[in-house]
């Protein structure tokens, strides 16, 4: 005698769709000492100083300034020049719907010999999804000494960072890559690390 049984079970769940979360790389390298001392801030060649040049700069000086250095104005003397470099580029994704409905089917048999059971799941995503910018960016900085523009370390670190659409770069693309590329500086030169 076989007996069927059919079972069948619908569940509305919220997810999270908090943007994922992108470790940053970063790569540097040094001579043999690297000296604190004043320092002024400026772009690599060809880039504008404009208001994402001063994000840049507000974050790499902050980190420069917890490493020991002191970042003077524009234009004023210093002993040392940091060179800015940044790059990023931008586009439009859609994110996960904010809510899955949960469709689960289970059958089953018996008999004397025993029972075997088989069951079947899935998800339907309910509602808009939202749409996001996904944002790869790079950043870069040369510290040389003034006299004779001799260098003594640089550094490169890149990242992806995913913010629900018009949030804006400025806010946190240049602190979490500044964060990462002076993290433990000033490093072992010619290793990459990963920073979460």
């Amino acid at each position: 005698m076989r007996r069927a049984v059919l079972i069948a079970a619908l569940a509305m769940t919220a997810c999270t769709t908090a943007p994922p979360v992108f470790p940053t790389e970063v790569t540097r390298f040094r001579a043999d000492e690297v000296p604190r001392g004043t320092i002024s801030l400026a772009p690599e060649d060809g880039l504008p100083d404009g208001p994402l040049f001063q994000s840049y700069a507000a974050a790499v000086g902050d980190a420069l300034t917890a490493q020991g250095y002191t970042v003077v104005p524009p234009g004023a003397s210093s002993a040392y020049v940091a060179r800015i470099g940044f790059q990023s580029n931008t586009r439009s994704v859609r994110g996960p719907a904010p809510f899955t409905l949960g469709l689960g089917v289970g059958g089953g048999s018996y008999s004397r010999g025993g029972g075997v059971d088989v069951g079947v799941g899935g998800g339907i995503p309910i509602g808009k999804r939202e749409l996001r910018d996904d944002t790869a960016a790079t950043l870069s900085v040369r510290i040389n000494r003034r006299a004779g523009d001799l260098g003594i370390w640089e550094g490169k670190a890149q990242t992806r960072l995913i913010r629900r659409a018009g949030a804006g770069e400025a806010n946190a693309m240049p602190a979490k890559l500044a964060h990462a590329l002076f993290t433990g500086f000033p490093g072992e030169s010619g290793r990459t690390i990963t920073v979460k």
